[in-house]
C-alpha cells in the first residue's frame, strides 16, 4: 500500500476512485442517503492533497446508526467508534483496502454545508487553493511524524478560507448544487 501520509500534486483518477466507491455506496444505501458527495482536497481539481479520498454522506435521520451502518460497512468500511466528532459518523476502510475516509452527517446540518461550502469556495477559488496546498506542504514537512500537530496546524488557514467561503456565499447565494452521486 502506497504512503498516503504525504501531500500529492493533484490526480485526475481521484474522481474516478470516488465515483466507484460512491456508486457502491449508493446502491447499498439506496434513499437513505440523500446526499453522497467528493469531499476534502482530493474533491477539487488541481489542488495538491493527501491521496485519500474523502466522502461524505448526508442521511435524513443520523441518529438511524443501525440503519445505515451495516450497508456502508458490506461496502467495505469500518465504524470508527472512537471518533470525538459528535456532528458525524466515521467510517474508515478494511485493513489492507486503498484509504477512503467516510464522513456521515445529518442532512441540511451546519456541519454538513460548511464542508460543502469550503469545497465549493475552492472550486472556484484556485488562489486560496494554492495557498491551502502551500500551507500543506509546509506543514507535513514540519510535522510528518506528527499528525495531530499537522491537522491541528491546518487550523488557521482553514478558518481563513471559511471566512471567505462564508462572505463568498453571501454575495452569490450559494446554495448546494446536485449531489456529486
Amino acid at each position: 500500500m502506497e504512503d498516503q501520509w504525504r501531500i500529492s500534486p493533484y490526480q485526475p483518477e481521484w474522481k474516478q476512485l470516488f465515483a466507484e466507491t460512491a456508486s457502491k455506496l449508493r446502491e447499498s444505501l439506496g434513499e437513505m442517503a440523500v446526499r453522497i458527495d467528493h469531499i476534502g482536497s482530493t474533491s477539487v481539481t488541481g489542488l495538491d492533497a493527501k491521496p485519500i479520498i474523502d466522502i461524505q454522506i448526508s442521511v435524513s435521520d443520523y441518529d438511524d446508526l443501525p440503519g445505515y451502518r451495516h450497508k456502508i460497512e458490506r461496502v467495505g468500511f469500518m465504524l470508527r467508534e472512537e471518533n470525538p466528532d459528535r456532528t458525524k459518523r466515521y467510517f474508515r476502510e478494511v485493513p489492507g483496502a486503498r484509504r477512503t475516509h467516510i464522513h456521515v452527517r445529518q442532512a441540511g446540518s451546519l456541519a454538513e454545508q460548511v464542508t460543502l461550502v469550503f469545497r465549493d469556495y475552492l472550486r472556484t477559488h484556485p488562489e486560496d487553493g494554492l495557498r491551502y496546498a502551500r500551507e500543506k506542504h509546509r506543514l507535513i514537512k514540519l510535522y510528518k511524524n506528527e499528525r495531530p500537530k499537522y491537522v491541528e496546524g491546518k487550523g488557521p488557514i482553514v478558518w481563513d478560507i471559511l471566512h471567505r467561503a462564508y462572505l463568498w456565499s453571501q454575495a452569490v447565494g450559494w446554495v448546494p448544487g446536485r449531489s456529486d452521486m
